[in-house]
């Protein structure tokens, strides 16, 4: 599992932080960061609430 944040498009609302239910996103330095990547259990929340779609989930082949 790959999530990536295009930093220029976020706005720092924290949504993706405060709506993690594994808690894998982390809060540092004023931006989001992946805490545990290999924990996230791809339910899409951070990238389905996130208002400016400033992240983006990658799902490995192998996954499906």
């Amino acid at each position: 599992m790959t999530i990536n944040f295009d930093y220029e498009k976020c706005i720092k609302c924290k949504k993706c932080y405060e709506l993690c239910p594994l808690d894998i996103i982390t809060w540092e330095n004023d931006v989001p960061k992946i805490k545990y990547p290999n924990e996230c259990q791809i339910c899409f929340i951070c990238q389905a609430e996130c208002p400016t779609k400033a992240i983006k989930l990658k799902i490995p082949i192998a996954f499906w």
